[in-house]
């Protein structure tokens, strides 16, 4: 699992740089006001004992500035003091073998020299990867005709690692004087969407007279390192737009922790209550007619899913259904396995026509039963065969209920009557665990609750599940669908706004 950790600007201490008249304590809370957002305490020549001394002292800065701080090379000295990682070359132990002994919540960090370490190193879970040296350095020993691996070689290093979600930082004789040719370098020639994240400084910081100057101008300009390839993303078309008002969208879900009035099945209770948590949302899994209804009209929205049919269940529905709609509340409605039964059916296309649902998001077999349309079918709560034109079945099924339609699969469409777009994000696991459909539902209900285009929110209901998905399946823990599933609530957890520019696969069929 990759934290979700900020290596903008990553500060690697040398004591022998510190300008007389000054302590490494001193430089590095210097550094840390200037800009610094990540320490690694790195002191080749010193002793275990003199080591831990200095580790605690700026293990205390740093956790003062919350600023992570992680030991190079000893994982000895990183448990002593209960570093916040390590960062590891490749002649030390194995990230799976420094993981094992950390723990999981540990930050892990390597150095890779070749593109094939860094894809090593990508797959073993790194949190983030740090580079050759870019230019010669003397805080380093290289053989004599060393040349670094220069502009070119850093651009080829961030493709070959584009599809993995760990993060790069440029390092080696990084100084203000060429640092802003690195980066524009970068941000013009990266042809895969990946740039890097943050970069690196020894002395071009330690050894500087005034440590907070110089690194309040290293950091302004790392702040013009391009988080999205304009290249994949192009800023003039919707599906740019899409993707950054999902990125808002989740960080205001965040910031306000929405209501989520939910009313769904047994089977998936705990997993979408978990779920809601974890993008950012509090979870409400009220379903008792006597208030139901309060709770519709205070949720930020309010989320039905048919899984669960009884007399009093039903009820419910309507209750929940008709008092949203009045108090101008968001409405999510999954109608699970709706081809199956004629009693399910009718049961949701009454529901349909008992109040406005923002977003009706099934499967195929589900909305082509909705819809009256033959194709795909219902087989208990999966879908079964395809739908020949899901364009034209999204977009007349939203136009005849004036609302939002999502159908899920393998490919997800999404219309609003006028608008449609699919979705291409996703991996073949999601079909291997029990209610992921129903859980993409309270994703969605949460995206309702802070965005006010249906459209919008659906999006970023579903790029939240298969994004995470993907990235779930990256992780080395992942040997079946119950890991996979641990995996992908994580990833759910540490979604950010940068992971829907750089992941997203949008196709825009018609935007009016």
């Amino acid at each position: 699992m990759v934290k979700n950790i900020d290596i903008s600007l990553y500060l690697v201490t040398d004591s022998s740089l510190v300008p007389e008249g000054k302590t490494l304590p001193q430089v590095v809370e210097e550094a840390i006001e200037g800009g610094v957002t990540f320490v690694q305490l790195r002191e080749k020549e010193c002793e275990t004992r003199e080591f831990i001394k200095k580790a605690l002292e700026i293990k205390k800065i740093c956790k003062e500035h919350n600023i992570p701080f992680v030991i190079n090379d000893r994982i000895d000295i990183a448990l002593a003091v209960d570093a916040d990682g390590v960062h590891l070359g490749q002649k030390d132990m194995t990230i799976e073998m420094a993981k094992e002994i950390l723990g999981p919540n540990k930050i892990i960090g390597i150095t890779c020299e070749t593109n094939e370490q860094a894809i090593k190193a990508a797959k073993a879970g790194a949190d983030y990867i740090g580079s050759l040296a870019i230019f010669p350095t003397k805080t380093k020993k290289f053989s004599d005709d060393f040349t670094g691996l220069g502009k070119d070689g850093l651009v080829s290093l961030l493709d070959s690692i584009a599809e993995y979600d760990t993060k790069v930082v440029a390092i080696g004789g990084l100084k203000p004087n060429n640092l802003e040719e690195v980066v524009q370098y970068c941000n013009k020639n990266i042809s895969k969407g990946k740039n890097i994240d943050g970069v690196a400084c020894t002395s071009g910081i330690i050894a500087s007279p005034d440590a907070k100057k110089t690194s309040s101008e290293i950091a302004s300009i790392v702040a013009k390192i391009e988080k999205v390839n304009t290249k994949t993303l192009n800023a003039a078309t919707p599906d740019y737009e899409i993707v950054k008002k999902i990125g808002e969208a989740l960080y205001r879900i965040k910031e306000n922790s929405p209501l989520i009035h939910t009313i769904t099945n047994f089977v998936v209770m705990n997993d979408a209550a978990n779920i809601t948590i974890e993008i950012g949302g509090s979870p409400c899994m009220a379903h008792g007619l006597g208030e139901v209804e309060e709770f519709a009209r205070i949720a930020g929205c309010v989320v039905i899913n048919s899984g669960t049919l009884s007399s009093e269940w039903n009820d419910s529905f309507y209750l929940a259904g008709k008092a949203a709609e009045k108090a101008g509340t968001p409405i999510v409605f999954d109608p699970v396995a709706a081809g199956a039964t004629d009693f399910r059916l009718k049961t949701c296309k009454s529901l349909l026509s008992s109040f406005k649902v923002t977003v009706l998001k099934g499967n195929a077999g589900e909305i082509s039963a909705i819809a009256g349309f033959g194709g795909a079918a219902s087989k208990g709560v999966d879908s079964t065969g395809s739908v020949d034109k899901p364009f034209e079945l999204v977009s007349k099924l939203a136009q005849n209920l004036n609302t939002c339609v999502c159908m899920s699969g393998a490919v997800d469409y999404i219309s609003d009557g006028k608008r449609s777009i699919s979705l291409h994000n996703g991996v073949e696991m999601l079909e291997k665990i029990t209610g992921s459909g129903c859980t993409l539902s309270n994703l969605i209900g949460c995206f309702a609750a802070i965005e006010k285009d249906p459209l919008i929110a659906a999006a970023g209901g579903v790029l939240s599940m298969c994004i995470a998905g993907e990235l779930a399946m990256k992780q080395t823990s992942v040997r079946g669908p119950r890991t996979f599933f641990a995996a992908l609530h994580d990833e759910i957890y540490l979604l950010t706004a940068e992971k829907f520019q750089r992941f997203a696969k949008i196709h825009v069929e018609s935007w009016e």
